[in-house]
C-alpha cells in the first residue's frame, strides 16, 4: 500500500494535484483544531451549566429550609418574649426548669433517655430476630407475618387497637385478672396510671421497634454469600458462632450506621405520646414538649433555646460516634 506522502511513481499533472492537495490541507487544519476546540469547549460549558441548573433547587431548599430557619431559630434563642430585646433569659428559664427535678422539662429528659435506651435494647434484638428469619426456622412465616404487621397497618390505627387491648376491659387485663395478678374492681387504667402509664407507653414501642429495621438486617443476611455459610458448616461452626464470627462482622458496617443514628436521635428518641396520652401521666418527651409549646402554647423563644442547647450537647456524640464508624472497615460480599 502507497504511503499518503510518498508521490514516487506519479507523473507531472499526479504530483501537481497532490501538492495543491496538501496545500489546502494544511492551510486549514487550523481552523479544524479550532472548530473541534471550540465545540470541546462548547459542551464542557453545557454540561457545567446542566450541573449547576441540577444543583440549584436542593442549594435553594438548603439554604431556605435549614439556613434561614436555623438562624431565624437562633435569634428567636436569644429574644425576650414581651420586649424582643436581646437576653440569655431564655436560656436561664431552661437551666432552672433542668435543675428543678420536679418540672415538666425535666420529667421530658428523663423520659426521652428512657425511649432512647429502649432503642439501644432493641438493637440485638433486631439482629436476632432477622437472623432466626434468614435461617427460616420451623414456623418463620407466621412470625414474619406478626413482626411486619405494624409496619403495614397505619400508626393511628394500631395505636387505636393497642389503647383497646390494654384498657381495664380490653383483653389483656381480663387474662391478667384470671390469674390473679389484680382485683376483678381494682384493674389499673394503664395509660392513666402515673405507675403504669411510661410503661405501657414503652411496651407499644418494643413492637413498632423491631420492624422498623428488620427489613435492613433481612437485606443485608441475604446478600451474605452462602459458599460462607457453607465453609463456616464444613469447619464445624454451631449456630451462636455463626452469628459471633460470620453475621456480626459482615454486618459491622451496618451496625455502626445504626449505632450513629441512634446517637443523633439521642434527645429526639420519642413514643407514640400524642396519640396515646397526650403527655398526660407523667409521660411527656421532649418531642411532645416542643410541640405542646409550640404548637399548642404558641411559645417559639424557651424551645428554640432548648433546641440550641440540645444540638450543642449532641454535636460531640455525633462526631465521636462518625469517628468510630469510620474506623470500621467496609466489607464488600
Amino acid at each position: 500500500m502507497r504511503n499518503k506522502n510518498d508521490t514516487n511513481g506519479l507523473n507531472g499533472w499526479g504530483r501537481f494535484r497532490y501538492s495543491v492537495y496538501e496545500f489546502f490541507r494544511r492551510l486549514g487544519e487550523p481552523f479544524q483544531r479550532k472548530k473541534k476546540s471550540a465545540h470541546m469547549r462548547n459542551m464542557k460549558h453545557s454540561l457545567w451549566l446542566f450541573a449547576y441548573l441540577v444543583l440549584a433547587l436542593p442549594i435553594l431548599h438548603f439554604f431556605i429550609f435549614y439556613v434561614y430557619v436555623n438562624f431565624d431559630g437562633v435569634a428567636l434563642a436569644f429574644k425576650d418574649v414581651s420586649t424582643g430585646a436581646l437576653t440569655f433569659g431564655n436560656f436561664r428559664y431552661v437551666f432552672k426548669e433542668l435543675v428543678s427535678g420536679g418540672s415538666e422539662m425535666f420529667t421530658a429528659i428523663k423520659n426521652t433517655f428512657a425511649f432512647w435506651m429502649l432503642g439501644w435494647i432493641l438493637m440485638p434484638i433486631n439482629i436476632l430476630v432477622s437472623f432466626l428469619l434468614y435461617k427460616k426456622l420451623p414456623g418463620y412465616k407466621f412470625f414474619q407475618v406478626v413482626f411486619f404487621l405494624p409496619s403495614i397497618i397505619g400508626g393511628v390505627v394500631w395505636m387505636t387497637a393497642y389503647k383497646n387491648f390494654i384498657m381495664p376491659s380490653g383483653p389483656l387485663c381480663k387474662v391478667l385478672v384470671s390469674l390473679g395478678v389484680f382485683e376483678k374492681d381494682a384493674v389499673p387504667e394503664f395509660l392513666a396510671n402515673s405507675s403504669y402509664a411510661l410503661k405501657a407507653v414503652l411496651s407499644s414501642n418494643i413492637w413498632l421497634g423491631i420492624p422498623a429495621n428488620m427489613l435492613i438486617y433481612c437485606g443485608s443476611l441475604a446478600r451474605i454469600p452462602h459458599e460462607i455459610i457453607e465453609a463456616g458448616k464444613l469447619d464445624g461452626v454451631g449456630f451462636w458462632q455463626e452469628i459471633r464470627h460470620i453475621t456480626l462482622p459482615l454486618l459491622g458496617p451496618l451496625i455502626g450506621t445504626q449505632a450513629v443514628l441512634n446517637i443523633i436521635g439521642m434527645l429526639g428518641a420519642s413514643g407514640n405520646i400524642l396519640l396515646l396520652t397526650e403527655g398526660r401521666s407523667g409521660t411527656t418527651t421532649l418531642s411532645y414538649w416542643f410541640y405542646d409549646q409550640i404548637v399548642v402554647g404558641g411559645n417559639y423563644n424557651v424551645p428554640a433555646a432548648m433546641g440550641l442547647l440540645m444540638t450543642l450537647f449532641t454535636l460531640p456524640f455525633v462526631c465521636v460516634g462518625r469517628w468510630v464508624t469510620n474506623k470500621i472497615e467496609d466489607i464488600e460480599y
